[in-house]
């Protein structure tokens, strides 16, 4: 017992190169069937290794989702953030708007991805405990942004801006997966000028200049 109790537990290598193909493999997983569909029965078909590997780098299989969820996630706000360009506010919310469209055709397996971990939450609004601050954070942006356009004169908002940044959201969330489901609905090539027409037109965005 005491020669039990005074082992050091080994702690196992972490191979980050077969980590991050195991979590790949979850990302196409849930882009293609479901969060639900994500076993490591799926995972072991999706990657070719051995039920040994997933043991051996994660904990369990809601660790593998997670960190799924975290790299889309990531690689979705890099993208927002380095698209928020512009002088004016208007600038700045129009290269989002466009830069999220990009990002979902550029993308698509991590948009297919975001889109299922979205239908998760609502089924299980723990299930991303972080999810919903991050979501939180992007809209007071969003509203702040929508503000400064108000002062600045270039945007006429229906409602209060903390409530018209949750209709451009849907607005364009919803765009984007019609045309992300039927290419007939909106040409790819048009897609992120059809996008910010949506936002433009629904806050009464002026002209562009020049």
């Amino acid at each position: 017992m005491a020669a039990r109790q005074g082992r050091v537990s080994k702690v196992r290598p972490a191979s980050t190169a077969r980590r991050t193909e195991i979590i790949a493999a979850a990302i196409r997983v849930i882009a293609r069937d479901g969060i639900r569909a994500c076993t490591v029965s799926a995972l072991e078909l999706a990657t070719g290794f051995a039920r040994g590997h997933f043991t051996y780098h994660f904990n369990s299989k809601e660790e593998i989702i997670a960190l799924a969820f975290a790299t889309v996630g990531s690689d979705w706000a890099t993208a927002q953030m380095e698209g928020s360009t512009g002088d004016r506010a208007r600038d700045r919310f129009e290269s989002q708007i466009r830069t999220a469209a990009r990002w979902g055709q550029q993308r698509p397996e991590y948009f297919r991805c975001l889109m299922n971990f979205r239908v998760e939450m609502m089924r299980d609004t723990s299930a991303f405990p972080r999810a919903p601050e991050i979501r939180a954070q992007f809209l007071a942006a969003a509203a702040a942004t929508i503000r400064q356009g108000v002062v600045e004169g270039d945007f006429r908002p229906d409602l209060d801006p903390h409530w018209e940044a949750r209709v451009v959201f849907a607005a364009v969330d919803g765009f984007l997966m019609h045309a992300a489901m039927d290419v007939e609905f909106c040409p790819p090539d048009e897609l992120a000028d059809r996008a910010w027409r949506i936002v433009a037109d629904r806050l009464l965005a002026l002209p562009s200049r020049g």
